[in-house]
């Protein structure tokens, strides 16, 4: 007699068992797409986890580039510190020949050399050689609105064809 009961307990232990569909989010909360997308060359700005197409050019291959990790530790303005600090971008990047995911940018003090305005990295996407700089982290530590958000200040050009 006991052993009839396991048999409708199993059927309804199995009825009550659903199929759990996780899907990955295009992007992360909070993330834009800049529409329109910006020319070689252009200065524009970016939040973490933004994405833009770049475009133009002698040939009609896209950039597309998105903002993984903005960080901005530098000493707030009409503070006195014993480190200056640093702001730093990391980027991906792609187009039809490839990816790269560990552009990495930094103003401040970024180790050794002292510290910098602005920093430019040249990488090969695929085949072709481009120049990240980074102009800029804004706004400046100290010097925030309320609900204002941190951006990154960016020139990307497009510096060949052919990365070697």
């Amino acid at each position: 007699m006991t052993s009839y009961l396991y048999i409708p307990l199993l059927l309804l232990g199995l009825l009550q068992c659903q199929r759990e569909t996780i899907t990955e989010p295009e992007q992360p909360a909070g993330a834009s797409i800049v529409t329109g997308g910006v020319k070689f060359g252009q200065e524009f700005t970016l939040q973490q986890f933004d994405q833009v197409t770049l475009y133009g050019g002698d040939t009609p291959r896209k950039l597309h580039l998105t903002a993984q990790q903005l960080t901005d530790s530098r000493c707030p303005a009409n503070a006195t510190c014993v480190h200056y600090g640093s702001a730093a971008l990391v980027l991906s990047a792609s187009n039809s020949q490839g990816k790269i995911d560990n552009i990495q940018l930094c103003i401040g003090a970024c180790g050794t050399g002292g510290v910098r305005s602005t920093h430019s990295v040249t990488a090969a996407v695929g085949e072709t050689a481009y120049r990240f700089s980074l102009v800029d982290v804004e706004p400046f530590p100290g010097l925030e609105k309320e609900g204002e958000a941190k951006v990154a200040r960016l020139l990307v050009e497009k510096i060949g064809g052919d990365a070697s």
